[in-house]
């Protein structure tokens, strides 16, 4: 590890960004502070949606490693293209590989993956034409970003009952219009879990459920962006992490882990991601979307999971990167 060259590549942040963008500059503060305790020289470049003006500059300048913390390129639907320029120039990168970028940028994309192979997953409103429209009327649905991370435009008016036709097609034409999904909200608790590539083995990181403390009758209980972002909100102080639920569930774990994995090798993925999932009042779990290259902060979900498994935070920088040079 030590007089590694490595490229800290980052979202470009504007003044005045909202909190989700803030949040990168944070993320390259402590990323690289962790890479220069690990004895790497780190330089930082902040990435415009310029591939060309990107691909010179790593020409011009090489670097034994890229560290990708790049979350939004045309929303996720870009992202791809980072690690594809580098396979193309032959410089490691940290995190997910094109193909899985790609696959789980699109949450529709993906869903329709996740359903050929068995994976449960919350039904959506396909077609306004199709026979299951009628299914919808009076259940709750929840219409989220269909190429966005970080819980970026869903907030409590995101949940809702269409109990006509009429108003089911409005919702559904908004929603394509928007590039939003309008899927079935699973009534219950939610969980993720982080997950890593070591080599060939796939590491799945202790199970993290967020619970709604003292949420109002009638408050969806979702992980909107109040609750990760707004500090000022009721949601961001009542929805809180605990990592209590294998051990008072261990059947039920074991069966979300296992969908863990199996998303893992359905979307080809490589170096770090996160699995967000619901669990209905049957115990029946869902999976909602697959998250790769998820948030590094040393509060994020993913270094709380790598805490409970006993990794500190340059323990698990030092593990993405180690993966990334195995290539």
């Amino acid at each position: 590890m030590v007089n590694r060259e490595i490229l800290l590549l980052h979202d470009a942040v504007i003044e005045g960004a909202p909190p989700d963008e803030q949040d990168t500059l944070v993320q390259v503060s402590q990323i690289g502070s962790a890479l220069r305790r690990l004895g790497c020289a780190v330089r930082t470049l902040a990435f415009d949606g310029d591939l060309s003006a990107l691909e010179a500059n790593l020409r011009k300048k090489p670097t034994d490693l890229l560290f990708n913390v790049v979350e939004t390129f045309h929303g996720s639907r870009f992202l791809h293209t980072i690690p594809l320029l580098c396979a193309q120039l032959g410089i490691p990168v940290t995190g997910g590989n094109a193909s899985s970028l790609f696959l789980t940028g699109d949450k529709l994309l993906a869903k329709r993956l996740m359903v050929l192979k068995g994976i449960p997953t919350p039904r959506w409103v396909e077609d306004r034409e199709s026979d299951a429209w009628p299914s919808f009327l009076g259940k709750t649905l929840i219409c989220k970003p269909r190429e966005e991370e970080a819980s970026v435009g869903i907030t409590d008016e995101s949940v809702f009952t269409c109990n006509t036709s009429d108003e089911l097609r409005m919702r559904y034409d908004d929603a394509v219009r928007g590039k939003m999904i309008l899927e079935e909200y699973i009534e219950g608790r939610e969980c993720n879990i982080s997950v890593a590539s070591s080599g060939k083995a796939v590491h799945v990181f202790p199970i993290a459920e967020m619970v709604f403390t003292d949420y109002p009758e009638g408050k969806p209980r979702i992980v909107g962006y109040e609750a990760k972002w707004d500090e000022h909100s009721f949601a961001y102080h009542h929805t809180v992490r605990s990592f209590a639920f294998a051990q008072r569930e261990p059947a039920l774990a074991r069966r979300l882990e296992e969908l863990a994995v199996a998303c893992w090798h359905l979307f080809d993925c490589t170096g770090y991601g996160r699995v967000d999932l619901r669990i209905d009042s049957a115990g029946n779990p869902f999976v909602l979307e697959i998250n790769m290259n998820p948030c590094l902060t040393d509060d994020s979900g993913f270094i709380a999971a790598c805490a409970q498994a006993s990794m500190s935070y340059d323990e698990a920088i030092r593990m993405i990167i180690e993966e990334a040079l195995r290539g």
